[in-house]
């Protein structure tokens, strides 16, 4: 077996490994809409409509501390840093 063949096995096996299995149960409208949506959007897997929704989630999340420390920075409600060492 050549180096970059079980390099590639070995990838796949660590991502397989990765991986775990979430089951949920939702309303019936709910998964009619999320297979809409799926065909609209063109996921190929309600996994992978899931796990973008999912990151679109914690992108949200940032975004608003994002804001949140804009607006608190804004508001003067910050602590000045003198050296790296104060940010632990």
């Amino acid at each position: 077996m050549s180096v970059a063949l079980f390099a590639l096995k070995l990838t796949c096996i660590t991502m397989y490994y990765m991986r775990q299995i979430l089951n949920i149960s939702l309303p019936l409208e709910m998964v009619r809409e999320i297979k809409s949506e799926m065909k609209r959007q063109k996921f190929s897997s309600v996994s992978e409509f899931v796990r973008a929704a999912i990151r679109a989630y914690y992108h949200e999340i940032g975004w608003r501390r994002l804001q949140k420390s804009e607006k608190d920075f804004a508001e003067g409600k910050y602590t000045r840093a003198n050296s790296v060492r104060d940010l632990e």
